[in-house]
């Protein structure tokens, strides 16, 4: 689906509320790779913190480790023109 809109700030705040997965983010039209880039670092360390502050059960739950995992996929992307 292409997106016409998009707050932009909200949206590089709170990238899990806006974006469905770290790759919709590379998709992105309405946002500069640079802003890309920054708003998947954002995520990343959203989730670190989540970790940090949740017993460290958590540190090996899947959901969170795949998620880092995807997040890492797409600033790879991003990083090679592979978008």
């Amino acid at each position: 689906m292409k997106r016409t809109s998009l707050n932009r700030t909200f949206a590089k705040r709170n990238p899990a509320r806006v974006f469905n997965s770290p790759s919709d983010i590379v998709e992105e039209m309405l946002l500069t790779r640079g802003e890309k880039l920054g708003t998947l670092d954002r995520w990343r360390q959203s989730i670190l913190d989540q970790l940090e502050s949740h017993d460290a059960d958590l540190r090996g739950c899947g959901a969170f480790s795949q998620l880092l995992g995807q997040i890492e996929e797409a600033k790879h992307r991003l990083s090679t023109g592979l978008s």
